[in-house]
């Protein structure tokens, strides 16, 4: 597991591009990113499948609820700067999948824009639990 210097990240401009680039697969990813992919399958799973209805909203709440001690966890509590790491690399891994299909561009335009539009939903779930 990485050790990260969590004050560092917001006193050190380049330690903080370096974690962030790394997480979002910008230069090669740790062992522990590669786990936390494996967990991040599941939510894109989850963003493609689902209805979007109460009990999704709901899951979305959770999703940014579960990363801090408001979530019955007293020990989990990840810092906002690693969710927005987080939603970048969703993000990125997002638009080069929506770009590899083979879309006309109309729609492939049409589609990274509702992604990206639900990703900023996500977003103000998320950092909503963090105030």
């Amino acid at each position: 597991m990485q050790k990260i210097d969590e004050p560092r990240l917001e006193e050190d401009l380049g330690y903080r591009f370096g974690y962030l680039a790394e997480f979002m697969g910008f230069s090669e990813d740790h062992e522990m990113i590669e786990f936390r992919k494996q967990h991040l399958g599941r939510y894109l799973v989850t963003l493609v499948t689902k209805a979007y209805d109460e009990k999704m909203l709901s899951y979305l709440d959770m999703v940014g609820k579960m990363h801090t001690p408001k979530a019955g966890s007293k020990d989990l509590n990840v810092p906002l700067v690693q969710m927005n790491a987080l939603m970048g690399f969703v993000s990125d891994a997002l638009l080069a999948t929506i770009a590899g299909l083979g879309l006309d561009k109309e729609t492939e335009l049409k589609t990274q824009r509702a992604f990206n539009k639900l990703l900023w939903l996500q977003n103000d779930m998320i950092t909503r639990h963090y105030s």
